[in-house]
C-alpha cells in the first residue's frame, strides 16, 4: 500500500526535505501546515531556508562548484558561531602608517580587507611603498582642487574627483562645469585600461545664465560600471529659487565614458545624504524623507519609485530660526560587490543580497539624536508594486521595518549584511529605551554586535542552536526622549552580543565591520594606527541528517595572517592612504 509523504513521521519528512535545493525547500515549506511545522522545528532546514532568504551568491573564485550547498551551509553556521555572546578576539593584523600632518575624521572607507583614506592639508608621508605627486591624481589645471577620492579594490579602480573653487557661470551653451573624474589603476597608478576615458568632465545644463555655487552631497559611490555623484546648486542671483528642488545626480558609466545628469525631487543641503544600493537603485535621505530612485536601464530615465516619510520632528526644531537645528543624516550600509572583479582573491565567499541587509540611518539634530535600523527589504522590487511615485507615512512602514534606538554621536557605527557594530562605553547591552552616556576620550569602549537577521532570531527563540550558543534577544522598546514629535516604540527583536575585551578610546576614530573581521582605526598625532581583529571561532556542526560524505566536501575557510601592503598617495593638498590587508 502506498504511503503518502504527509503520513510519514516528522523526522523522515525533514530528512526528505533536506535533499531539496533552498529555493524548492522554501516553496515546499508553505504548501501545508504539516510541512511548515516540520520545517520550522528543524534546525538544519532553518539554516537551509536562510541560505535562500539571505540570497548568498557563491563566487567562482572561492567555490568552483556552484551546486555544492554544503559549503554554503558551513559558512552560514560559521558566521552564526563567530559573533556570539561575550565573544573573544584574535588580532590578525596591526600596523602604523606614519604621517606628518593632522588627520581629519570622515575621510576613510574599507572594502574587502582594503582600507583607504584621503586627506586634505597633507604635504608628505613617510614609510610608504609608493608616493603619488599631485599630478599623479589630477590632470594639470590651475582652477581645480581635489574634492574626493574613491577606491574600488575589486575592480582595481581609483577615482579622483576635482572641482573649481570659483563661482561658476554657464558657457554660451548654458553648460555649467560641475567636476572632473580621473580614473586610475589602484595597483599600478596608471590610467585604468578598461575605462573609455582616463578623465571625464561633467557639466550641468542650465535654464539661464546665472551665477551658481556647486555643493557636493556625501561621498561619490562606485557600483559596477557606474559612478554616482550627488550635488545641489545654489543660485546666487535668484535666492528665491532656494525653495524649489535643486538637487541632481551625475551617473557615469566609466567603462563606456558616458555621463548623464538627472534631476531629483528634493532640495539640497548639508543635511542630505544618499546610498547607492546597486546599479539600478539609489536611496536619497533629505528633509525627513527616504526616497528610492531607480534607473531604467543603461542610459535610461531615473524614476522616483517610493518615498518613506520619517516621523515628524519636534515643533521646536522645525520652527527654530537656526538652520543647524535641522538634523543631519548619515547612512551606514554594506558596500557594493558588483562589477567585473579584477582581484577575485579579495571577493567574499558569500555576498548577502540587498533584501537581507540593513541600513542604519544616524539622525543627528541639536538634541536627542537617534539611530534608525532599516530593513533593506523595503527597497526591493518585491515590496514596491506601484509604477507611480507613492508616499508612505511613518505609521505604515516604520513599526514593521525599523528598529529605533537612542544614540550619542560619539558611539561609532559600522554595518555589514544584517549586522551592526556599535562602540559603547559599557560591556552590557543597554536596556530597552536606555540612553547611554557618551564615550570618554580617555577611557575604554566595548564592541557590541547587533544582528537583525529574523531567521537567526527565530532559531534562537524556538530551538537550541549549538552553533550560536548563549544568544541574547532584545527589543529596542520605547524611546522616552527623541527628536521626534511622536512616540517611538520598537518591539521587533534583535540579537545582541558584546566583545569580552575592551579598547582604548584615546584617539580612537572609527571601525569597519566585515564578514569575519573588524578593523579599528586610531589617529594619534602623525600616525594612523590600524588593528584588525577576528572572533575566536568555535567548532561548527554539520547536518546530522546527511551521511559522512558531506564531511569530505566541507572545508573551513581559515583566517590567513594578514600581510600589510601600504601605499600612501599624497599631493600638495591631499594625501590618500591605501592599505591592502591581503586577506
Amino acid at each position: 500500500m502506498a504511503v503518502g509523504l504527509l503520513s510519514l513521521p516528522t523526522e523522515l519528512i525533514c530528512h526528505i526535505l533536506l535533499f531539496s535545493t533552498p529555493r524548492d525547500l522554501c516553496r515546499f515549506a508553505i504548501t501545508c501546515k504539516i510541512v511548515w511545522n516540520a520545517a520550522r522545528n528543524s534546525l538544519h532546514i532553518q539554516y537551509k531556508l536562510e541560505l535562500y532568504a539571505q540570497g548568498f551568491n557563491e563566487t567562482s573564485a572561492t567555490i568552483p562548484d556552484s551546486n555544492d550547498v554544503s559549503r554554503k551551509m558551513y559558512s552560514l553556521k560559521k558566521l552564526a558561531s563567530l559573533w556570539r555572546s561575550e565573544f573573544r578576539i584574535n588580532t590578525v593584523f596591526q600596523a602604523g602608517v606614519a604621517a606628518s600632518y593632522e588627520l581629519f575624521p570622515g575621510t576613510q572607507s574599507m572594502k574587502c580587507g582594503t582600507w583607504w583614506m584621503w586627506e586634505r592639508g597633507g604635504a608628505n608621508a613617510t614609510h610608504s611603498n609608493t608616493t603619488w605627486p599631485r599630478r599623479g591624481l589630477l590632470r594639470p589645471h590651475r582652477d581645480r582642487s581635489l574634492t574626493s577620492v574613491v577606491v574600488d579594490p575589486l575592480q582595481d579602480l581609483v577615482v579622483a574627483f576635482s572641482a573649481s573653487d570659483r563661482l561658476q557661470m554657464p558657457n554660451t551653451e548654458l553648460d555649467l562645469y560641475i567636476f572632473t573624474a580621473d580614473l586610475w589603476l589602484a595597483s599600478s597608478q596608471l590610467p585604468h585600461p578598461d575605462s573609455a576615458c582616463t578623465s571625464l568632465e561633467c557639466f550641468h545644463t542650465c535654464d539661464a545664465c546665472f551665477r551658481n555655487r556647486v555643493y557636493f552631497v556625501g561621498t561619490p559611490a562606485i557600483c559596477g560600471n557606474l559612478i554616482v555623484v550627488l550635488y545641489y546648486l545654489v543660485n546666487l542671483d535668484l535666492p528665491s529659487l532656494d525653495a524649489v528642488p535643486n538637487m541632481f545626480i551625475q551617473v557615469i558609466d566609466w567603462r563606456k565614458g558616458h555621463v548623464k545628469k538627472y534631476p531629483l525631487c528634493e532640495r539640497g543641503g548639508e543635511h542630505a545624504t544618499f546610498h547607492l544600493v546597486d546599479e539600478q537603485s539609489i536611496v536619497v535621505v533629505s528633509e525627513g524623507r527616504v526616497t528610492l530612485y531607480t534607473l531604467q536601464g543603461p542610459g535610461g530615465s531615473l524614476q522616483r519609485r517610493i518615498t518613506y516619510l520619517l516621523p515628524n520632528l519636534k515643533p521646536s526644531l522645525v520652527s527654530s530660526p537656526e538652520w543647524r537645528a535641522l538634523p543631519y543624516y548619515v547612512v551606514y550600509a554594506t558596500p557594493s560587490f558588483h562589477g567585473v572583479v579584477a582581484h577575485p582573491d579579495l571577493m567574499p565567499s558569500y555576498v548577502p543580497s540587498p533584501e537581507s541587509q540593513i541600513m542604519v540611518l544616524e539622525i543627528l539634530p541639536r538634541s536627542w539624536p537617534v539611530i534608525m535600523v532599516i530593513n533593506m527589504a523595503i527597497f526591493s522590487e518585491k515590496t514596491i508594486r506601484s509604477e507611480t511615485p507613492v508616499e508612505v507615512p511613518w505609521s505604515d512602514w516604520g513599526p514593521e521595518f525599523t528598529w529605533c534606538f537612542p544614540h550619542h554621536p560619539s558611539h561609532r557605527i559600522s554595518v555589514f549584511g544584517s549586522k551592526m557594530a556599535y562602540a559603547l562605553p559599557r560591556d552590557r547591552t543597554p536596556e530597552p529605551g536606555q540612553r547611554v552616556e557618551a564615550l570618554s576620550s580617555e577611557d575604554h569602549f566595548y564592541v557590541h554586535i547587533w544582528d537583525f537577521n529574523k531567521r537567526l532570531i527565530s532559531r534562537s527563540e524556538n530551538m537550541y542552536d549549538p552553533n550560536s550558543p548563549g544568544v541574547v534577544i532584545r527589543t529596542p522598546g520605547r524611546l522616552a526622549q527623541s527628536c521626534f514629535d511622536e512616540d517611538l516604540t520598537s518591539n521587533r527583536p534583535y540579537t545582541a552580543s558584546v566583545c569580552a575585551e575592551r579598547f582604548s578610546t584615546h584617539r580612537f576614530d572609527r571601525f569597519f565591520l566585515e564578514q569575519y573581521r573588524l578593523a579599528l582605526i586610531w589617529l594619534p598625532p602623525g600616525l594612523v594606527d590600524i588593528q584588525v581583529v577576528s572572533p575566536v571561532p568555535i567548532e561548527v556542526g554539520l547536518d546530522l541528517e546527511r551521511d559522512g560524505r558531506e564531511n569530505a566536501v566541507v572545508q573551513q575557510k581559515s583566517f590567513k595572517t594578514l600581510q600589510g601592503q601600504i601605499n600612501v598617495v599624497i599631493s600638495e593638498n591631499c594625501a590618500n592612504t591605501y592599505i591592502d590587508m591581503g586577506l
